[in-house]
This record gives structure tokens, sequence and C-alpha cells, in this order.
């Protein structure tokens, strides 16, 4: 979502933390049934940049999605699982979306049938996507081809189904914490349409929960989605597919005069409030000619709103309408060339208003507290954004055993008046039987959708985008048709971060004189004064054990540095998980029951530690936290093990699917943080993740 500025880091961790207050909370993740699909559907495949995981009938190079929707712990949401192989993190400082390669998770892209969405992942992780209409995705993890644009770090591109032709089925969940409908109809003989709604149930008793806690709900956590899709089969080779999507979370906390939060921060006084909402309208029409030209070419209307508040004076509100216009086209020239070419237009309406008094802030600042504002700084505008992207691409079979893809995009807006012209080259050269050498390189560019730290009230008008090159070889052997592994590395170089302006401190000024405070205040709030670098490399392997039986095994090192030019300071980025290491199996019991299991190994997240706290000079009451250098702790390192197991049970006029997991098997107390009390911070405590938790989910089909 286009957000105006960036919250501080308070209300990333507060407002991520309202959905993790309780154990039955944290499982929202974990309630959903999966088996809706045909056979045909479930062999749809999962394609991955760096890796590609297996269905049933596919190649040991490809995942299907029916077996992602498996994975333990990922509640039969493919996107969710996609943590469970390589390059993938998400954070256990509680954000909802996955950083990918050392990019953040700002960096990625996100696109669903072709068309943009304002956010793809809720609050508590799960994604906007129903499961009973998810046919694939591709998770482009690095090097991705110029089709795809605005993006330094991941692509994630999801593919819905079509509406069934030949039945009409209606779909009831529900579970503790989420219950939904999907209906599904044929129209006439060539028109057909599906629809979903869903809401959040944690919002109902999640109070219950709350009884020592030192804060109250002023809007109980909460969240919706929706998504329909009707299509015009005008022919074999033709579509005409209307579509829609949407989704909202909210929530709000108010802290208690003496907790802690208001203590280390009296800025907090009167809490925090969240609410996110977008949607969007869509038509897609796709075609195959009979000379072989393919064209899909899709115009969208997007509407988002963002708003929250930070203790009684800081509130921001924004409302963007966007309108997109993308088209893609295939024609294979000769049997060699594949020429593959596109289009997309953009223009945003952006309208903000708001008031902060709160010190500029980025993501690697420890301390960013309300109470060290400098500055009340109010503003509202309406500014239009307008760019544009064009991409060309030639598929060119070099040999029978090489394919080179060289590529360009081209792109420029309005805004930043930056025009780019970014080369691409994907290669895949297969040099003996069953071996395969492959490797990519490009370009890329991000206007980010914190569109704020542009604005000349919050931020800067003269930030440019930031951009980044990526680089990847890899080699992958299949042993035999049930064995493939991979190894891939990737370096990726990224330029113009966008950071804040450091502490006054750095500058030498004194913000009690109001000489030194007006010329700090002067400066540009944020700037493009950092750059970084992330190299890995990844293994993985793919093996179906017997009939009854598949898994894999994934396991990544890296390494992810930032620079502050500003300051010189060089330090690991927050998202720096060195070693990775996942492990899935799923074994098919008897023809009623299926068992798995994951276990996942992961580097402990990074921290700055907090040295001491220091008695405010003005304020006795107020303790200033001193901190050691950026992320230089480390926790101890995350493990753990869910198992799960599922059951189908067909009755004469309608079916019920079953499932039952465990997570944290073995009740692994992974410490993903640390809090301080009082206002001296005068005593430290871990903050654990989930313990062991029994969940289940059932699923009516009638």
């Amino acid at each position: 979502m286009e957000r105006l500025m960036s919250a501080p880091r308070i209300l990333q961790t507060t407002v991520g933390s309202l959905l993790l207050l309780s154990p039955l909370f944290a499982t929202a993740e974990t309630q959903t049934s999966t088996d809706t699909q045909t056979s045909a559907e479930k062999t749809a495949t999962v394609e991955l940049d760096s890796v590609k995981v297996q269905g049933d009938d596919t190649p040991l190079a490809e995942i299907s999605t029916d077996k992602l929707l498996r994975v333990p712990g990922s509640g039969n949401d493919p996107l969710r699982a996609i943590e469970s192989l390589p390059g993938v993190v998400f954070s256990s400082g509680r954000r909802s979306e996955p950083a990918v390669r050392g990019s953040s998770p700002e960096d990625n892209a996100y696109i669903i049938d072709f068309l943009p969405v304002g956010y793809i992942f809720h609050q508590d992780g799960s994604s906007i996507l129903n499961d009973n209409v998810v046919k694939d995705f591709k998770l482009e993890a690095a090097a991705f081809g110029p089709e795809y644009n605005n993006a330094t770090g991941a692509v994630i591109d999801a593919d819905s189904r079509l509406p069934y032709q030949d039945r009409d089925q209606t779909i009831i969940d529900f579970s503790l914490l989420k219950a939904g409908i999907f209906v599904e109809n044929q129209v006439t003989d060539n028109q057909a349409f599906y629809f979903s709604a869903r809401q959040s149930l944690f919002q109902y008793y999640i109070e219950n929960f709350l009884d020592d806690e030192d804060f109250k709900f002023t809007q109980v956590p909460e969240f919706y989605d929706y998504q329909g899709k009707y299509t015009w089969r005008i022919s074999n080779n033709e579509n005409l597919t209307f579509q829609v999507i949407g989704a909202q979370d909210k929530g709000g906390i108010l802290f208690d005069e003496d907790s802690d939060e208001v203590l280390q921060d009296p800025g907090l006084k009167g809490g925090l409030r969240y609410k996110a909402f977008f949607n969007t309208q869509g038509l897609v029409w796709d075609k195959l000619y009979d000379s072989g030209l393919t064209h899909k070419i899709g115009f969208s209307q997007l509407e988002e709103k963002f708003g929250f508040g930070i203790g009684q004076e800081n509130r921001i509100d924004v409302k963007v309408n966007s309108y997109h216009l993308r088209s893609q086209f295939s024609y294979p020239i000769n049997f060699d060339h594949e020429l593959q070419w596109g289009l997309q237009l953009k223009e945003a309406h952006i309208g903000y208003n708001g008031q902060f008094n709160a010190p500029a802030c980025d993501e690697f600042d420890p301390d960013c507290r309300i109470v060290d504002g400098s500055e009340t700084i109010k503003g509202k505008g309406k500014p239009i954004v307008t760019t544009w992207y064009a991409s060309v691409a030639d598929v060119w079979s070099v040999t029978p055993t090489w394919t080179l893809t060289p590529g360009v995009l081209v792109s420029s807006d309005d805004y930043t008046k930056q025009d780019f012209t970014e080369p691409k080259l994907n290669s895949r050269w297969e040099f003996r039987e069953n071996w395969a050498f492959t490797s990519g390189y490009g370009q890329y560019h991000i206007l980010p959708d914190n569109f704020g730290s542009y604005t000349p009230e919050f931020g800067n008008r003269n930030l440019k985008q930031p951009t980044a090159d990526h680089y990847e070889i890899g080699i992958e052997n299949e042993l035999a048709d049930d064995l493939l592994w991979k190894v891939e590395a990737y370096y990726k170089n990224l330029d113009d971060i966008i950071i804040a302006r450091p502490d006054p401190d750095f500058y030498g000024y004194d913000l009690s004189k109001e000489a030194d405070k007006a010329a700090y205040n002067a400066l540009p709030r944020y700037t493009n004064d950092a750059d970084g670098t992330a190299w890995g490399m990844e293994f993985f392997i793919n093996k179906n054990l017997t009939d009854k039986w598949y898994g894999w095994l994934s396991a990544a090192y890296s390494r992810t540095e930032r620079k502050d030019q500003l300051t010189n300071k060089e330090f690991r980025y927050n998202y720096d998980q060195p070693v990775i290491i996942n492990m899935v199996a799923n074994y098919q019991y008897n023809k009623h029951w299926q068992i798995g299991f994951k276990w996942r190994y992961q580097s402990g997240q990074l921290i700055t530690p907090l040295l001491r706290a220091e008695q405010d000079k003005n304020d006795p009451k107020l303790y200033n936290p001193v901190y050691g250098e950026t992320n230089s702790q480390r926790l101890p390192a995350y493990h753990k093990l869910d198992v799960r197991a599922d059951r189908t049970f067909v009755f004469k006029t309608w079916e019920m699917d079953f499932y039952a997991e465990i997570l944290n098997l073995y009740g692994r107390s992974n410490v993903v943080d640390y809090e301080y009390e009082g206002a001296d911070y005068s005593n430290r405590e871990e903050v654990t993740d989930l313990p062991t938790i029994v969940s289940f989910g059932i699923k009516a089909k009638l």
C-alpha cells in the first residue's frame, strides 16, 4: 500500500504484536482446510526462481500447490508455506510479509491474477487468497525477467483458477479463528463465477486472554477479505474475466498510564490505532491465436486507504486511487526465437493528510520514541504520479540444450523524473543428460509504496528511487526419476537505500538551543545515503521416497549487510539469518489419513543491545536508552517441529475435510526479542514465540 510515511518502530512492533497476544490467536494461520481442487488442479505448480518443488505427476523440479497447502504450520496457505523454501525469512519481529534473499519486505512486488493488489498478507501472516481457488504462484527470488517491475527484492505472482464450468458448489469454513463461505455456480454453458468471503473470529474472545496486560483494546484486531471471479469462455482459446478482490485489517490499543510503554515513551499516551483497506476491480482478456501469438491484457482500478495514529496528536490518513493497464504478448518467430513484450501504465492519485511530532525513523534505528520528536509537521496534498514501463525479451534456443533469454525494461515516472533502462539476462544450459547449469542477471529499481518519505512535508521531495543489481548462478541434477538436487548462489548489490537523518548528537546539535534546533530541523528527514549487499548459497533436494511419500530438504547460508554512508557505519541487516534449514515430509498412511511434519532451524534474530539508560536532563522521570552497535547481538537459534494429520470424510451428498496440527511439538522456547520493565529499563525479560499448540479445522463441501 502506498503509505504516507514510515511508522515509528513502536507502531511496527506493537501493532503487529496485537496478533500474538494469545496462543490461540497466533494460530490463525493454521485454521483452514484444503482438497477442493480436482486432480487436474492439483498438478498446478509453483515455479520458484531459486528452486522448484514438485507435485505428484509433475517433474521433480516443480512443487504442486496441493502439497504446499498441506505443509504443517501453513494452514493450507501456499503463500505462507513459502517459508519452507530457501531464501525466505518471515521475521520473528512480527512482520507479516517475507524478506527474500537479503532484501526488505518493502522491496517486494505482489500480483494476483495479473493485476496489482494493495497488500497480500493479513497482520496474522495469513494471505488474503482463499485456498479453494489458489491455482499456483511464482516466487521470483532474484534476477527475474523484464515482465516484472517496481521491485528490488522479490516478486510473488499468484494465480487463482477459473470458475468450474461443470459443477455448482458451496463450501463453508469454520474454526476458532476464521470463518468463510465460498459459492461457485455455472451461469451458462460458457460462463461461470465464484465468490468467497472470510472474516476473523478472534475479535470476539481475544480479550478473555488479556487479564494481566497493561493495556486495553480500543479496536479489537480483526480482518476481512473477499475474492470473486466471473469468466466468459469465448472459445477454447479465449477468455474474458472480471475479477474483484479486497481486504481490511484494523486494530487499536490504549496503554495504561503506568505501563512500561508510557513510562519509557510518554508520547504513547493516547495509544495506537491502525487501519488498512483496499479493494480492486479488474478486467483481463487473454487469447491464443492460430499464428501462435498470445496476449493477456488487463485493466484495473485499485482503491487503498491507510490510517494510523500514535499518541494523542500524531495521525496520518492516506487514500490512493490508482489505475493500471498491463499487457503481455508472446509470439514464436521461428523454432529458435520466441519474442515476448509488454507495456504497463499506472496513474496514482495519492491523497494524504496528517500531523506528526515524531523523529524521522528507519528500520535500522532501535530508539524511535515519539517523545524525541523535535518539531511538529503538518501536511496534506494530492499528488498524481504517472509511471510507464515497457519490456521486451527474446527466448532464444541457441542450441537444443541451451536457452538464452536477453531482455530489457525501460521505464519512467513524472514524480522523481527518473528514467531507467535495465538489462536482464537468463540462461539455462543442459550440458549433459539430467544436468543443467543456470544463471541470471538483472538491474532493478523501486518507487516504494511507503510514499511518505517522498513528500515535501514528511520526507524529502528530492529522493531518488532505490536500485539493485542481481546475480545468480546454479547447477541442478536429476539423479533419478524420484530424486533431484540443486545448488544456487546469488549476489545482490543495493544502492540509494532510504534512511532517516542521524540523531542531533551526530551533528553536535543541542536541541535545547533554538538555533541548533532550527538547523537540525532544516536537514532533510530522509536521504538516499545507504547501500548494501546480500550474498548466499542455497541447497535443495527433493525426493519421492515411495508412492506414498514425498518431501524436500533445503539449506541456506547467507550474509546480508548495510552501510550508512552518513555515519560510515557498517552492520548486518535486520533479516540477516546466516543458516536456515527446512525439512518437510508427508506420508499417505492409508486411503483416509495423511500425516506430515515440518522442522525448521534458523539463526537467531539480530538485535541492537541496550547498554544502559540515562536520566534525562530536563525530565527526571524520563530515562533515555543508550544502545550498542546496530544489530551487533544475535538471539539464540530458532527451531521447532510442526506435525499435521488430514482426513476426508465422504457422505452421500457432501464431504467434510478435517485436519489437526500440533505446532512446536517439543515445546522449544524460542526467544524472539527482549522487553524492559520500568521507566529506567531496569529489568530485561525474554519474549518467546509460541508454545506447544494443538489446533484443528473442518470444511464442509455441500
